[in-house]
Order: C-alpha cells, then sequence, then structure tokens
C-alpha cells in the first residue's frame, strides 16, 4: 500500500511523520525529531536546510532564512546567496529535506503527502502551501488544519467521545478549534486564530526589552548589527525555554559589540508581564470560536495544547483560569500535528483507523454587489455565499439581478472574509461572464461557491434564462501577483549542482499523474450527514409523530452504517433522509 506521509510545515520546526504498523512515527531529520524551519548557503554556495543552517545563523546571518512561513502566500522575494526567492521555493527546501529524510528511512520514493497548514491561513497561503509541495516533487493530496490534525492524533489514543479545545501556538501563528468527536468522527464545530501571533513575537518582546537595557548601560543599540542580532535572538531562544522551568534565565554573550559584553538576568514574572497582552489576544481567540460553536467554556471536556510556545506556565494558568480545567498534553506538543497528518495520510491510502475527519472552512467566501449599506445604497457590499464554520466540502448558490436593461456581461468579484463592505476583505479573484441575452434589468444570473475537502474554490456563473455559463477555479492567488509555477521550479533546480539535481525529483505533478484524486467519499457522506442531522432535528417540534419516528428511524441507520464505515448504506439512506427532509422544508 502506497505511502503518504504526514508533514507539519512550521514557522519554527517542521516534522514529517508516517503511518507504520497502524500508529504514526515521526522521522528523525538529523537525528532529531524537529527540523529547524531554516534555509541557508553555506560559504561554498550550497544549499543547506535544517539544523546546519541554524548553527551558521550566527556567523551567517544575511545567508540564513527564518519563519518564512509567516510570508506564505505574500507576493514577495527574500534573498538567499545571490538569488532571490519566493515564499513557496524556500518551504519548497524545506519539505524536499523532510521527504529525503523519509526516503532514507522507509528505503522507498515518496510522492504525496498530506500537510497541515494553521487553521485561520487565507485560500491564497493554503495554495502558497501546496505550491511549496509541488515544487518539492510532492502531489499535496490533502490540506488540513494543524489543530484538526493535532485531534486527529490525540483521538486515536483516547477512543472515547468528547469535546476538545485544541489551543495552537506555535512559533509564528495561533489557532484554536473546538472539535468533537463522536463515534470515530472527528468533526471541527467552528475555528478562530490570528496568522501573526506565535512565540516570534515573544522573542521580539524579550528581545527589545534587552535591546533597551543594554542600550541605556552603554549607549550601543545592539539591532544595528546583523550579526550581534542574531547572536542576541540564539541567546533569548535559549533563556525563553529555561523560564518555562524556572524562576530566572541568565543571559549572556561576551564581546557582543566590539569590547562591550552582554550579561544581565530576566525573571519569569518580568518575561510573562510582556507575553500577556498577547495571551490575552488568544483568550479573545478562544471565545470567539465557543461563540461561533454555541458552546460555554463549561460544554468542553478537554483543551489539548498544540505547538511548542504552549509550554509558557503562563499559558497553562491562564487557560485552567478560563476555561475550567487544566490542560492536556499527553503528546509531544511539538509532533502532535504532523501525527495527526500521517494517521490522515493513512486514511487516504486506505489503512483501516478509527478517526474519519470533517473539517471546516474557517472563513466566510462571498460577492459583491450593490446593497444597502449603514443606510444608503452602496456599490460594493459583500454578499455573504458560503459562511465560515461550514462543513467542507459544500457547495452554495445565491441568485443575483443585472443593474441594466439589455446587460451583455457581469463581472464577478468574490472576497473571503467577515467585513460587510467588499473592499475590507481578502480579494480572491475575478472574471467575467459575457453574452448575456437582451433582458430587462434584473435577468438572473446564479452564483454558485463549492469549496473542496482541501478548502479550495471553484466558481460557477450561469445565466438563468440561457443556462450560459462560466466556471473558474480560484486559485486565490492576488491578481498582480508573479507567481509563476514553472518559473519557480527552474528557480529551485538553479540551487543544485547537475550531479544533485535529479529532474524527476522536481516534476510538477498534475491530475494526469494522479495528482489531487485522493479518495474523500468517506469524509464527504459524513459531511453530508452531519448536514442532513442538523436539518432533521430544526423539524423536529414541528412534524407529525409519523414523520418524526421515520426520520428517527433514518438517523439511527445512518449513525450505525457511519460506525461500520459502510457508505453504500449511508449514501442510501442520506438519499432517504434528503427525500423527505426536503418535502418537509416546503
Amino acid at each position: 500500500m502506497e505511502t503518504i506521509v504526514g508533514i507539519d510545515l512550521g514557522t519554527t520546526n517542521s516534522e514529517i511523520s508516517i503511518l507504520e504498523n497502524g500508529k504514526p512515527k515521526v522521522i528523525p531529520v538529523d537525528d532529531d525529531l524537529i527540523m529547524p524551519s531554516c534555509v541557508g548557503i553555506d560559504i561554498t554556495g550550497k544549499l543547506i536546510v535544517g539544523k546546519t543552517a541554524k548553527n551558521q545563523a550566527v556567523s551567517s546571518p544575511e545567508s540564513t532564512i527564518f519563519s518564512i512561513k509567516r510570508k506564505m502566500g505574500e507576493d514577495v522575494k527574500v534573498r538567499l546567496g545571490e538569488k532571490e526567492f519566493r515564499p513557496e521555493e524556500i518551504s519548497s527546501f524545506i519539505l524536499l529535506t523532510l521527504k529525503k529524510h523519509a526516503e532514507k528511512y522507509l528505503g522507498s520514493e515518496i510522492k504525496k503527502a498530506v500537510i497541515t497548514v494553521p487553521a485561520y491561513f487565507d485560500d491564497r497561503q493554503r495554495n502558497a502551501t501546496r505550491d511549496a509541495g509541488l515544487l518539492a516533487g510532492l502531489d499535496v493530496v490533502r490540506i488540513i488544519n494543524e489543530p484538526t490534525s493535532a485531534a486527529i492524533a490525540y483521538d486515536a489514543g483516547h477512543p472515547e467521545n468528547h469535546k476538545l479545545l485544541v489551543y495552537d501556538l506555535g512559533g509564528g501563528t495561533f489557532d484554536v478549534s473546538l472539535v468533537v468527536v463522536e463515534n470515530g468522527v472527528v468533526e471541527v464545530l467552528a475555528s478562530h486564530g490570528d496568522t501573526k501571533l506565535g512565540g516570534d513575537d515573544f522573542d521580539q518582546l524579550l528581545f527589545n526589552h534587552v535591546l533597551q537595557v543594554f542600550k541605556k548601560e552603554h549607549g550601543v543599540d545592539l539591532n544595528e548589527d546583523i550579526r550581534a542580532r542574531r547572536r542576541l535572538l540564539n541567546t533569548l531562544e535559549k533563556a525563553k525555554r529555561e523560564l518555562s522551568d524556572h524562576p530566572f534565565a541568565k543571559i549572556r554573550e561576551e564581546f557582543i559589540s566590539k569590547e562591550l559584553h552582554l550579561e544581565m538576568e530576566i525573571s519569569r514574572n518580568d518575561y510573562e508581564s510582556m507575553i500577556r497582552p498577547l495571551l490575552q489576544k488568544t483568550l479573545d481567540c478562544i471565545h470567539m470560536c465557543l461563540k461561533d460553536a454555541s458552546f460555554i467554556p463549561g460544554d468542553i471536556d478537554k483543551v489539548i495544547l498544540v505547538g511548542g510556545s504552549t509550554r509558557t506556565p503562563l499559558v497553562h494558568e491562564i487557560i485552567t483560569k478560563e476555561i475550567g480545567i487544566e490542560p492536556h498534553y499527553e503528546i509531544n506538543p511539538d509532533l502532535i500535528v504532523s501525527m495527526g497528518a500521517a494517521i490522515q495520510g493513512g486514511i487516504i491510502a486506505g489503512h483501516k483507523t478509527q478517526s474519519i475527519l470533517v473539517d471546516i472552512t474557517p472563513y466566510t467566501f462571498g460577492t459583491s454587489a450593490v446593497g444597502d449599506y449603514d443606510g444608503a445604497i452602496h456599490h460594493n457590499v459583500f454578499v455573504p455565499i458560503i459562511k465560515r464554520n461550514t462543513p467542507l466540502p459544500v457547495s452554495k448558490g445565491e441568485v443575483f439581478g443585472t443593474m441594466v436593461d439589455n446587460q451583455e456581461a457581469v463581472e464577478v468579484n468574490i472576497y473571503q472574509g467577515e467585513e460587510p463592505l467588499a473592499e475590507d476583505n481578502i480579494f480572491i479573484g475575478n472574471f467575467m461572464v459575457q453574452g448575456l441575452s437582451e433582458a430587462p434589468a434584473g435577468n438572473k444570473i446564479i452564483l454558485n461557491l463549492e469549496l473542496d475537502i482541501n478548502g479550495i474554490l471553484k466558481v460557477t456563473a450561469v445565466e438563468k434564462n440561457t443556462g450560459l455559463s462560466k466556471e473558474v477555479t480560484m486559485d486565490t492567488k492576488d491578481v498582480e501577483s508573479n507567481f509563476n509555477i514553472i518559473e519557480s521550479q527552474k528557480n529551485v533546480a538553479s540551487l543544485f549542482s547537475e550531479e544533485e539535481f535529479d529532474s524527476e525529483e522536481f516534476k510538477l505533478i498534475t491530475k494526469e499523474d494522479g495528482g489531487h484524486e485522493a479518495p474523500a467519499e468517506e469524509s464527504d457522506a459524513i459531511a453530508r450527514t452531519k448536514d442532513l442531522r442538523r436539518r432533521a432535528e430544526k423539524l423536529m417540534d414541528s412534524i407529525s409523530l409519523e414523520d418524526e419516528n421515520d426520520i428517527r428511524n433514518l438517523l439511527e441507520k445512518s449513525e450505525k452504517a457511519v460506525n461500520e464505515h459502510d457508505l453504500v448504506e449511508l449514501s442510501e439512506i442520506n438519499e432517504s433522509l434528503e427525500d423527505i427532509i426536503f418535502y418537509l422544508e416546503e
């Protein structure tokens, strides 16, 4: 059976796992389970990745790149050696290194992967992650949210039903998800987060504090010296870890600036005072997540901690105080995400496992139209079509009308976000539907938005009277983006010598090669079952006893089919439920 690896492509560290003998196993890279997400060029011009790159950062900070994940989805470039690279390209070096170590461990080639992303990554960032995988020679068969992946890994060792709050505080991003596990079905009810909040920000606060103290004592700004800056950041990273276990940490660096030495002590209390406002933002996200799921803190059975930054004692303290229960971290918070991705990869590959994933979209998708805003007509009101926290996959449609008689074309603009005005949300893409029939104003145009299991968007616009249609898959890159995957492929290959570079390694995966066609039937059926159950429960108080008994009978059968993984039976039951519910909802 084909191996599909699970990869946690992290801001600070990355990991790769496989499903081995029915259990997730993290594969070591350079004898460590955790590989720094660092990419560099050594003095010979050779590409180095991981621990080696991080070790050279002090001596060659200008030749080393950290935290590239924070730039994923942006139309920017970073310099590495004598060349400039996009974030997708730098990330592909990290993925390729993980892939090589996994292949060495397995003794066989790896072609497919499940890669995790922060739950609050937008579509542009998700597509950038997919492109990075393609550049590394990987068919990314599924992109799943990091908190969801952690819940899958946790569920694998805890078969009982429970309601989980997954608190994921990594190096560069924060996510919180509310997950319900019932009979092996892992369903995400709501997610919230901040893609610019993480351990890197804690480091920066500590860094700024030390800069101020040193400048006050010596009149020297260490931030102006790139090597001094890198040395200090390395030292502070160690001090931060020490403060997780001890009340004080010494910060020492000899000759940090010419003849000047750095020597000071930082207390845990002082450090926690610095980061408390940032942690308060995570609590705000928790409350928004609970509100979206219509939960209160007392409904939660367990809090699962994910990400290395959760080792900070203050994190435990504020969660315990806010939620009322002690957080759990039976599984290493640095490894749990890649382990869950490996389990999902095993499911896709056909391995028998207990978990079935039903994920959600964390953002609302919609279009712009003329409408009422703040008591006045506005030309660019945001019209939600797929609302956030909707289970995936999903397809939703709305009807719009033309503005003038005999209008020949309409422009469809797609946005992602929660703001009432379209321009305040993230622009995804646009297209024109031309050649409309001659008709009075109000000619009906049906706009359908469809999100697949990876959260990738397809948009279809249809003129109702004639059936004239246009369908576009939104790759969700900015319309001004210059990203070209073929050019990136060449740029990536340019760092390798002929001996090192194997053209097959970077061969782009297409649908003809078998890409993006991993079986998702079971997840689709489960998502549909959950939706039908919700719709049925809303009808119970307003229907006859006979109809109620029929529905409850079908719901019991569907639950049995889910537990037995009987897709044929489940599909038939869903069809029957759909027919009854459709009739009763009329």
